[in-house]
Parts: C-alpha cells; sequence; structure tokens
C-alpha cells in the first residue's frame, strides 16, 4: 500500500478505532483490549501543542527495567504521530498500564539504547518490520519514564 492510500483510507480508519480502543479499556476495566499482538497496551494522554488540550491513544508498550518503551511509528506512515510531537514539546504525560495511571516524561532513546530496544521489539513485536518497511522516515523510539518510584504492576 502506498502512503496516499494510507492516508487517505488507512489513518481515518485507525484514529476512529483508537477512540474504539480506548472506550473499550475503560468501560471493561482493562479485562478487554488490554494485549495487542501479544504486546502490552498502554493509553498514554498528552497535551495538544496547538490545541493544549488532553490528547488520548493507545500504544504498544514493551517494558524495560522501570522504563516503559514506545516506537513512534504511526502504522507505518510517513507522517510522525501527533502524541510524540506532543511530547516534544510537553514532555509530561500520563500513562495508564496494568490498570493503574501514572505521571510520565518521555525522552528519545539514547542511539545506544535505540538499536538495542529497537531490536527487542521487533523481536517481541514482528509486525514492527513491516512499519519501517512501509516509510522512509526513521521510527522514534521513546522511552516513558515514571516521576514516581513505583514500579509498574
Amino acid at each position: 500500500m502506498n502512503q496516499r492510500t494510507y492516508t487517505k483510507c488507512v489513518r481515518p480508519a485507525a484514529f476512529v478505532m483508537a477512540r474504539i480502543h480506548v472506550a473499550v479499556l475503560r468501560v471493561s476495566g482493562r479485562r478487554l483490549g488490554n494485549r495487542w499482538r501479544g504486546g502490552e497496551i498502554g493509553v498514554l494522554s498528552t497535551v495538544g501543542r496547538r490545541s493544549g488540550r488532553r490528547r488520548t491513544i493507545p500504544l504498544v508498550c514493551l517494558r524495560d527495567g522501570d522504563a516503559i518503551v514506545v516506537v513512534a511509528s504511526n502504522g507505518g506512515s510517513d507522517r510522525t504521530p501527533a502524541w510524540w510531537l506532543n511530547l516534544q514539546d510537553r514532555p509530561y504525560a500520563e500513562l495508564e498500564l496494568g490498570g493503574r495511571a501514572r505521571p510520565v516524561i518521555a525522552e528519545q532513546a539514547t542511539p545506544e539504547d535505540n538499536v538495542r530496544l529497537s531490536r527487542r521489539f521487533c523481536e517481541t513485536f514482528p509486525f514492527f518490520g513491516n512499519y519501517r518497511a512501509r516509510t522512509e522516515r526513521a521510527l522514534p523510539v521513546v522511552v516513558l519514564r515514571p516521576l514516581s518510584h513505583t514500579v509498574w504492576t
């Protein structure tokens, strides 16, 4: 599928599906929709860089020690996901994972961590290899660190 088709057809459907996914997670008390293709689903809430409004998106998460790792893949689109642009503007966010919401701070992985975490992400979630092949842009690996000293459960 080319990028034009993706932007015109898949992207609007993905937006609607993301909203439905978050609603199902919340209404079911995270009993439904908390895993996808073997991955844990976290719900990330950011502040819109232009609107100043709360923006919420479900993301596949990978645990790395006390941190949670996500990839700004946007399904392999050439467009950078809005949530990552929002975090670049304001790195403080909230992540719901394992039934609890915690404040986090986001940072792009260092070049060394990027290699290690990208490899782990592709091993754990093979479909990310397809996302990489679909786009020419680099897919940022984003590390979400909890602001409190609590451990993710």
